[in-house]
């Protein structure tokens, strides 16, 4: 299984290239993240990448993902909007806003375990 991360708001590029790197580092996650490359249709001029996809299979990885995504979040900044997306019809948006990071975590871990 394999869970879908995208980042909403006006640096949601470059928190993902920062959030591609951080899950990169992870022992857990090495080799498990990749960036979903959209289709370019003739006459653009490329493709934005918004989405990690991240191989949480059904080794328990969610409740590892949930908790990297917190520190993160906790680092970067006191807010954040954090679309998940498993499987063909499971979408969650989460948006933080100076959330205490347990409750952070069981947003995350909620969403990426259920």
């Amino acid at each position: 299984m394999t869970a879908r991360i995208r980042l909403v708001g006006g640096n949601a590029q470059s928190e993902l290239t920062d959030l591609m790197a951080w899950l990169s580092r992870e022992d857990e996650f090495r080799g498990r993240v990749s960036v979903e490359q959209p289709v370019v249709r003739p006459g653009d001029m490329g493709a934005v990448v918004d989405v990690l996809v991240v191989a949480v299979g059904a080794q328990g990885l969610g409740a590892a993902l949930a908790a990297s995504l917190t520190v993160w979040i906790k680092h970067r900044r006191p807010s954040a909007e954090i679309e998940i997306t498993r499987g063909a019809h499971r979408s969650v948006t989460i948006t933080v806003t100076d959330l205490p990071a347990p409750e952070v975590a069981e947003l995350l871990r909620k969403a990426l375990e259920g």
